[in-house]
């Protein structure tokens, strides 16, 4: 079954840029095809709120992608700048663009 995770994070003030640019560039790292989607977003009405969606072909190969250990040093970069622990929903896409059926 396709696995979905939604993460929101929340950077400290005139942090969010700085987040958003270690996102991105350790999204460079995942180079798997079962991952089918890796979005960043920033929230159009908080400048602090950012926004991860994943989507994965299942949630063991997620859990395995996060494993990869060029990903620790951008993870450790990033907690400072964030308020708390971000909040993750887990999702079960059952249709629509881009998601297999």
């Amino acid at each position: 079954m396709t696995y979905g995770l939604l993460n929101k994070l929340t950077a400290k003030p005139g942090k969010r840029d700085e987040v958003v640019g270690i996102l991105l560039e350790s999204g460079k790292l995942i180079d798997d095809p079962a991952c089918l989607m890796y979005l960043v977003s920033e929230a159009a009405d908080d400048p602090d709120t950012i926004y991860v969606t994943d989507l994965w072909t299942t949630k063991e190969q997620h859990a395995e992608a996060l494993k990869i250990p060029a990903l620790r040093p951008f993870i450790e970069r990033t907690m400072p700048l964030l308020e708390g622990m971000p909040e993750q929903i887990e999702l079960h896409p059952v249709g629509g663009i881009g998601v297999p059926q």
